[in-house]
């Protein structure tokens, strides 16, 4: 997904993410900790978005894979075009204490042209 980084963004990555994960046969119980945590970043991409930078992106990818046991895990990247920081160095504050709770990883990259959130989910039961 490209989004405009601005909040009315955020309620088309909930809706689209709870849908996607639905068609997936996600555990129910999972599906809000995944939709949560990809919220939570989107946000912090949008609010780092400096104000001036009209027509600003954030952009989402994600799949799911299949690891060698057959339980299936969803991989979510959330990259914005500014180095946006989803807290200071050093410093995990509510936001990504979240997602943490919520995933089971979650790296940060700052490259020149963006950063990059890279976010994957427990693993859940592979489908029966």
């Amino acid at each position: 997904m490209v989004l405009m980084a601005d909040p009315v963004s955020l309620s088309v990555v909930r809706e689209r993410f709870h849908r996607w994960l639905r068609a997936l046969r996600w555990p129910v119980r999972e599906i809000d900790d995944v939709v949560m945590a990809v919220n939570e970043a989107v946000t912090s991409a949008v609010e780092q978005t400096h104000p001036s930078a009209i027509g600003a992106e954030v952009r989402v990818a994600a799949r799911q894979y299949a690891e060698p046991d057959g339980g299936r895990r969803v991989l979510v990247a959330v990259a914005g075009g500014e180095l946006w920081s989803p807290e200071p160095d050093g410093f995990e504050g509510p936001g990504l204490l979240m997602i943490h709770a919520c995933m089971d990883s979650i790296e940060v990259s700052r490259e020149v042209d963006g950063t990059t959130m890279l976010l994957t989910s427990v693993k859940v039961p592979p489908l029966r």
